[in-house]
C-alpha cells in the first residue's frame, strides 16, 4: 500500500489538458538575477532550492534552463556538471555536493547562466527537472517544467573600483563558499549578503601576499592602501574601534561575535536601494561620519585586518539594504579595469605562499564589468 501511493505522487497526471508533475518536492528560488557582465558576456547568477517532502530520497538527474525559446536551452546540466553546482542546504563542506534530495531534506542549486554572446537577457527563465525516486518495484522518472523566475531587466549599478593601483586580486568573487554560498540568517530569513563579495588583496613584485615576518600587518602589501567611495553616496552606517588581529590568524584564534564580525566598517547609501558595504578597516582610519556626503574617489579608510580576517584585505559588497547581512547581494560592475592575468593556484599558494599566475597578453581592459574569480586588475 505504502507502494502504491508514493507510486501515484510521482507519476505524472493529466487534468485540463495540462500534464503535472506530483514528485513530493518542493521548488523555490532565491532572489530574481539581474545581468552582469564578466569577461564580456552576461551572466545571470541565482539559486534554486529543492525540499523533498518524500519518505525516500529524490534523485537529480537533470536540469535544462530555458529562455523564452524552450526549444534551446541557455544551460544544460547533468551528471558531475550538476553534481557540481548542488549543495545541502547549510553546507561549507566544498566536498559535501549532492546528487539526491534526502527525504525531509533541502539542496540548493548554484546557478551562474552565461548567456551567448550579443544575447539579450530574457526576460524570464523556464526550468526542466528530470527527477527520480527508487521504490520497491524499480525507479519511477519524471520530466517536468518547474516554476519560471523573472529576470531583473535594468541595468546593474557601474561603480568607480573601492581601490587604486596595479596588482590587486579579487579573491572569492563567485566561486567559493566564503561568499557565494554564504547563506546568514537574521529573524528567522536567510539571506545571502556576500553573494558579489570580493576579497580583495595586492600582491608584490614576489607575487606574494606580503614579504617578511607573516604576523605584521606592514608587511603585506595591500595593507593601509586608500579606500576609495565608489560613487557619489551618503554615509548610511559605519563600525570603528574595532582591534585588528596581527598579519594571518587562524579563524581559531578570532574571537568573532555577529557585532564584530566585519570588523570596522562604512555602508554607503548608493540610492534605488543599493549599499556599498567596506569591511576589515585599520582601526582610526575611518575619516567620515554617519550621514556625510561623500564624493567619487573620495578617500575614506585604510586596508586593516579586523574582524572576521584572516589576513590584511578589503572585503566589498553591494546589497539592496543598509544591512550589511541581513540584504541580499546583489551585482555591480566597475567603470574601468585592466585584466592582466589569473590566479591559478590561490587556494594552493594560501596566505604565504608564491601565486601562479596565468598572464593575459596584452592586458585586457575592461569596462562597466565584474571582476572575473582571481583576477589580477589594475584599478584606476
Amino acid at each position: 500500500m505504502r507502494a502504491a501511493i508514493l507510486l501515484f505522487f510521482c507519476c505524472s497526471i493529466h487534468g485540463s489538458g495540462q500534464t503535472h508533475s506530483r514528485f513530493p518536492v518542493d521548488i523555490t528560488f532565491g532572489p530574481p538575477p539581474q545581468p552582469v557582465s564578466i569577461d564580456g558576456q552576461l551572466h545571470l547568477v541565482y539559486e534554486i532550492h529543492l525540499t523533498s517532502f518524500g519518505a525516500r530520497p529524490t534523485d537529480l538527474l537533470s536540469l535544462d534552463v530555458l529562455g523564452e525559446n524552450d526549444s534551446r536551452p541557455l544551460a544544460s546540466f547533468s551528471g558531475d556538471g550538476l553534481e557540481k553546482i548542488v549543495w545541502p542546504a547549510g553546507s561549507r563542506d566544498e566536498a559535501a555536493r549532492a546528487r539526491s534530495v534526502a527525504s525531509g531534506g533541502t539542496v540548493v542549486v548554484f546557478l551562474d547562466i552565461a548567456l551567448p554572446p550579443q544575447a539579450h537577457p530574457p526576460a524570464v527563465l523556464h526550468h526542466r527537472f528530470k527527477l527520480s525516486v527508487t521504490i520497491d518495484t524499480g525507479a519511477v522518472e519524471s520530466t517536468f517544467d518547474a516554476p519560471s523566475i523573472s529576470v531583473v531587466q535594468s541595468a546593474a549599478p557601474i561603480l568607480r573600483a573601492p581601490l587604486s593601483g596595479p596588482d590587486w586580486v579579487a579573491e572569492n568573487a563567485l566561486t567559493t563558499v566564503d561568499h557565494r554560498r554564504a547563506f546568514a540568517a537574521t529573524d528567522g530569513k536567510e539571506f545571502i549578503a556576500q553573494r558579489f563579495a570580493i576579497d580583495w588583496v595586492r600582491i608584490g613584485p614576489d607575487r606574494r601576499l606580503l614579504h617578511g615576518d607573516p604576523k605584521s600587518n606592514k608587511n603585506y602589501y595591500g595593507y593601509g592602501a586608500e579606500v576609495l567611495a565608489v560613487a557619489n553616496a551618503r554615509v548610511a552606517s559605519l563600525r570603528d574601534g574595532e582591534p585588528e588581529y596581527s598579519g594571518v590568524t587562524d579563524i581559531s584564534q578570532r574571537k568573532i561575535t555577529a557585532e564584530n564580525l566585519l570588523g570596522n566598517y562604512i555602508v554607503l547609501d548608493l540610492g534605488d536601494l543599493r549599499f556599498a558595504v567596506y569591511a576589515h578597516l585599520q582601526p582610526g582610519s575611518i575619516s567620515v561620519k554617519l550621514g556625510d556626503k561623500v564624493t567619487s574617489g573620495q578617500p575614506m579608510a585604510r586596508v586593516g585586518n579586523s574582524g572576521n580576517s584572516d589576513a590584511p584585505h578589503l572585503h566589498f559588497q553591494v546589497v539592496d539594504g543598509n544591512s550589511p547581512l541581513a540584504s541580499e547581494g546583489v551585482p555591480y560592475g566597475f567603470e574601468t579595469f585592466t585584466e592582466t592575468g589569473i590566479v591559478e593556484n590561490a587556494d594552493a599558494a594560501g596566505l604565504t605562499g608564491a601565486y601562479r599566475i596565468k598572464i593575459e597578453t596584452p592586458p585586457g581592459a575592461r569596462r562597466g564589468e565584474f571582476p572575473a574569480g582571481n583576477a589580477v586588475v589594475t584599478l584606476p
